[in-house]
């Protein structure tokens, strides 16, 4: 959803870089006028409001929208809306619709991906569905689109203080850590994969999940409720600081 005008402002004095998105999601009607009237006025008031925001980088259009023709003539509509308002920044959407294309290997097929300048992709392999993490460390993707991608959502849920180190069972986090391991070592073997947002950084209500490690919360933070960080979130901070230490030794070695 949009951010708030409290988020924006604080993001313009830090620097931190912002993706704006409308909540155009799932299944809304793609194929009543009204609706698109309603996303079109959305993504408007939104541009219009946070366009001279210096911290804005990305407008968005949707997220996890299923492919149909309806779909996408709707977003490629908003994606002109959006070049329209403001065309000096790039426009992309939340997608999540990769296709496997063989035991170990996704390809991104979306056709909305033609419209976009920047791909999102929504991946949880490894926590939804039967895949291991073996295997998602292995996987290799493929894009139809000669455009940078960015991984807009991945994660596993994990409950505070839940440890199994040698069964490695899902909603430890034990099991989340090694999730973030497999899921960052398959993104550094991505060439065009150009960023990556982690899904979440603090565990939010969600009266839907009831388990009984979840008991209605969503815990994929790598934070708990309370700001106790699991395993993952080392996991991360370990992993960006390596990342920042590459490129100050790229950066010294282009120097000389």
């Amino acid at each position: 959803y949009p951010h708030s005008e409290v988020t924006t402002r604080m993001a313009d004095e830090i620097g931190l870089l912002l993706w704006s998105e409308i909540p155009v999601y799932w299944s809304v009607h793609f194929d009543n006028p009204t609706t698109l009237k309603t996303a079109q006025a959305m993504i408007a008031e939104n541009i219009l409001r946070d366009r001279n925001r210096a911290s804005i980088i990305i407008w968005s259009v949707g997220n996890e929208t299923p492919v149909s023709a309806a779909r996408n003539a709707f977003l490629t509509t908003l994606v002109h809306e959006a070049r329209d308002l403001d065309g000096s920044r790039l426009v992309s959407a939340a997608l999540n619709t990769a296709t496997n294309s063989g035991p170990n290997e996704i390809s991104i097929k979306d056709p909305l991906g033609a419209e976009l300048d920047v791909i999102g992709i929504n991946t949880y392999n490894g926590w939804y569905g039967k895949g291991t993490l073996d295997e998602v460390r292995k996987t290799i993707w493929h894009s139809d689109f000669e455009k940078p991608m960015i991984f807009t959502e991945f994660g596993a849920e994990a409950k505070t203080g839940y440890h199994d180190p040698d069964a490695q069972h899902r909603f430890s986090e034990d099991y989340q850590a090694s999730y973030y391991k497999a899921t960052l070592a398959m993104a550094d073997n991505i060439p065009f994969l150009a960023g990556l947002s982690p899904w979440l950084l603090k565990d939010f209500r969600s009266p839907r999940r009831q388990n009984i490690y979840q008991q209605g919360w969503n815990r994929k933070g790598v934070l708990d409720e309370n700001g106790n960080r699991k395993l993952a979130f080392q996991v991360l901070a370990d992993y960006y600081a390596k990342k920042a230490d590459d490129k100050k030794a790229d950066d010294k070695k282009a120097a000389n």
